[in-house]
């Protein structure tokens, strides 16, 4: 792309963090969900891009806002993915782990997706490409463990606490290795693999379309990842071949989904999580705290935001 784009989209994802910390743990998740998602559309309207958003897992619910098909003032063809809350039970509920996520990219740079669950695992570049989805927990985790010159037991393995990870959870724990469990926050699991500040492995069942954006988040900032999209039936399979999608027994890496270096990526914690800080509000406003990328150049800032809300910001 001709501009780095990176400074630009985290001011959406600051904006729909803002949005929704200010009604966090008032308990309505329809509320903050679609309070977040017109926040974060307004601020990318501004853009001076012809973008096409994709692989929104809200589309078509009749209960969300919907995001516009075509977004921006005009200008150069990109294809913009944005997660404007995600955890949003969590954060109406006033729980950890609640992110606004958006990623620019040249047109056609992205995969489109099914709406469907994937089963996927997150490395770290330290770990790279030692991982194989195919073999048991236990086998990886093991692996990511000699990787890392750690002892088994001094692995941690990020894992959502739901019901169908129960074996999953069971066999982690039986290898010794240690397990970090969070209710909702996918994205932010990965990323704390990815960095491994919080986390060594990720592993689990999520959507694929969050899968698309830790693929971005691995074209900046290095690490692996394998995924493989679970098909309950044919109409999932059918749904698929809608996005070229043939081989169904394909393991997508992050080059499947992510096919240019032309890309960016931010967000803004809204909740403390395993990634970013909360929002903080303050006597006058309020303090947020992103991360942006870019693939280009590898570059990674981390970015904390002093907003005054007596001054309303040009956005």
């Amino acid at each position: 792309m001709d501009k780095n784009y990176g400074m630009e989209i985290v001011r959406a994802t600051e904006i729909a963090a803002l949005t929704a910390a200010r009604i966090q743990g008032l308990g309505d998740h329809i509320d903050i969900l679609n309070l977040t998602r017109r926040a974060i559309t307004t601020t990318l309207n501004r853009l001076a891009i012809d973008g096409t958003i994709v692989n929104d897992r809200f589309s078509h619910r009749p209960e969300t806002f919907q995001f516009p098909k075509k977004i921006g003032s005009g200008g150069e063809k990109s294809d913009v993915m944005a997660i404007a809350l995600e955890a949003y039970r969590s954060a109406a509920d006033g729980k950890n782990n609640s992110t606004s996520y958006a990623v620019i990219a040249k047109s056609g740079s992205i995969q489109t997706v099914p709406n469907l669950n994937m089963y996927k695992i997150v490395v770290g570049p330290q770990v790279g490409e030692v991982i194989d989805i195919n073999q048991p927990p236990i086998i990886n985790v093991k692996r990511v463990a000699r990787a890392l010159k750690k002892y088994t037991e001094n692995v941690t393995v990020c894992i959502l606490n739901q019901t169908r990870h129960k074996q999953l959870i069971h066999e982690v724990r039986s290898c010794g290795a240690r397990i970090k469990l969070i209710d909702e926050g996918e994205v932010s699991g990965c990323l704390a693999a990815i960095t491994g500040e919080k986390a060594d492995i990720y592993i689990g069942y999520g959507y694929a379309p969050e899968a698309v954006l830790v693929a971005g988040a691995i074209s900046c900032l290095g690490g692996y990842f394998e995924g493989k999209i679970f098909y309950e039936n044919d109409r999932d399979k059918t749904e698929a071949t809608k996005h070229d999608i043939t081989d169904f027994q394909k393991i997508f890496r992050a080059q499947d989904l992510i096919k240019s270096r032309e890309i960016a990526i931010a967000a803004t914690g809204i909740t403390d999580g395993e990634f970013l800080e909360g929002v903080r509000f303050t006597a006058n406003g309020a303090i947020t705290s992103s991360f942006i990328a870019r693939a280009e150049t590898h570059t990674y800032r981390s970015l904390e935001t002093t907003h005054f809300f007596d001054f309303k910001p040009v956005y």
